[in-house]
């Protein structure tokens, strides 16, 4: 019972990879152009191509537009008026009424041109709110710094992702052709006699579940295309070949003190929440300054008559002085609202800077468990390796069975799977650090 039952699923599994095989031999066929990348371009073209970026950028300049508005209500404004009016008037309208005189007086034409340039000379609640729209800029440029140290780790952990399923592919590849030798092996004891029909079906069963592991190593690696190219803004359909290595670089993590100084100094969320109360400040300055008087200036001429023929110029000159004496607690209210964002804004401060330095932190351990770990790893899979070649000579001579030689296999792909995600971790866990500095286009770009 056990054999047949052994035999089925090796049959099964067969069919799954020469099914597994088509689909992705018909995907290949209908991809499109191959884009070479290196960590450092898929960057850039998710920075230029990439909706997060831009979308950000986009808020720079209408933040840019907000302080012209700001602004404009310092400059002064100018008009320019024309018109021609036919009416009739009503005396007894105005408590007129003259005898002889009729109540209505006819229809008559009258024309009008002026030009008015009007100037509030003194208007502090004005100037501060053109400072706080001012400094609304540079809240937009720490947003979209924070955007591109975002997209940045992103980014890098989509490529290394995707390198790591490449990895896979290819162990899983390489298995595929030992496991078929370990198979054939197995074939010819049996046909000798040393080995049973047992043997060899395990043997095939085993071929047939590394051949089902490279079929959804590959499925893995199609996903992690799509989501790279997604990212860049690239076509989906394009084929993506990855020019930097994932390899362990052995480097050694900076000092914890070093690290989260590095962060206070280049973490955009922190200089944005700096300038974000300086706005506010500002905003503080503009509300108070509404109980101050505002000195404005206007001026006004044109011509005006019955007829184009007899304009007539007229003009005017006035100052105006405007004192709020009674508002209603409208100013005293907008000013403890001003004042309360302030300090919510002081209390994610606190908060923020709590979480980079956890960030931080977090990052340096993950460093220096992933470099520890890629150290065994490798060691690992060079005994497992090892292991393998001596459990298939004994098997060979006749000496052991298929068993030791199966589960040396799972060893061996066990300890490679270990490997490729030791040295995924490690360089992750360096692009997790320098997105928690805030330096991770600087570590990108460094060879």
């Amino acid at each position: 019972m056990n054999r047949t039952r052994i035999e089925a699923i090796g049959s099964a599994a067969r069919k799954c990879s020469v099914l597994a095989a088509g689909i992705f031999l018909a995907a290949g066929a209908a991809g499109g152009e191959t884009v070479r990348l290196s960590l450092k371009e898929a960057v850039d073209r998710a920075l230029s191509e990439g909706t997060a970026a831009r979308i950000a950028s986009e808020q720079i300049d209408r933040a840019r537009y907000q302080a012209r508005q700001a602004a404009s209500a310092m400059l002064p404004q100018v008009g320019v008026e024309a018109g021609v009016v036919n009416q009739s008037v009503n005396l007894e309208a105005f408590g007129l009424t003259i005898p002889g005189f009729p109540t209505v007086i006819p229809p008559f034409t009258f024309f009008d041109a002026h030009a008015k340039i009007a100037l509030d000379v003194i208007d502090l609640a004005a100037w501060k709110r053109w400072q706080a729209a001012r400094t609304g800029v540079a809240v937009s440029q720490a947003e979209r710094d924070r955007t591109v140290n975002e997209v940045a780790a992103a980014v890098a952990t989509l490529y290394v992702a995707l390198h790591s399923a490449e990895s896979t592919v290819e162990a899983a590849r390489a298995n595929v052709d030992l496991f078929r030798k370990l198979r054939d092996l197995a074939v010819d004891q049996r046909q000798a006699g040393v080995a049973t029909r047992l043997d060899s079906t395990r043997a095939e069963v085993a071929l047939a579940r590394q051949q089902q592991a490279l079929f959804v190593a590959e499925n893995r690696r199609e996903t992690g295309r799509l989501a790279l190219l997604h990212a860049i803004g690239s076509d989906q359909s394009a084929e993506v070949v990855l020019t930097d290595p994932l390899d362990d670089r052995n480097e050694a993590a900076p000092e914890p003190e070093e690290a989260l100084r590095t962060a206070r100094e280049n973490r955009a969320e922190l200089k944005e929440i700096g300038e974000r109360l300086r706005a506010e400040g500002f905003t503080v300055e503009a509300e108070r300054a509404e109980h101050l008087p505002r000195l404005g200036m206007q001026y006004q001429g044109g011509y005006s008559g019955f007829h184009f023929d007899d304009l007539f110029w007229t003009r005017s000159v006035s100052a105006l002085l405007s004192i709020p004496v009674f508002t209603g607690e409208r100013t005293a209210s907008r000013v403890a609202e001003a004042r309360s964002r302030e300090r919510e804004l002081r209390l994610q401060e606190i908060e923020t800077e709590r979480q980079i330095e956890e960030e931080v932190r977090r990052a340096l351990l993950n460093w220096a468990n992933a470099r520890n770990r890629v150290e065994v790893a490798v060691e690992n899979e060079k005994l497992a390796r090892e292991e393998l070649e001596f459990a298939r000579d004994r098997f060979a001579e006749g000496v052991s069975s298929s068993i030791e030689v199966d589960n040396a296999q799972n060893s061996l792909v066990a300890a490679q799977q270990d490997r490729i995600a030791a040295l995924a971790d490690s360089a992750q866990a360096r692009f997790d650090l320098g997105r928690a500095t805030g330096r991770i286009r600087g570590w990108i770009a460094s060879p």
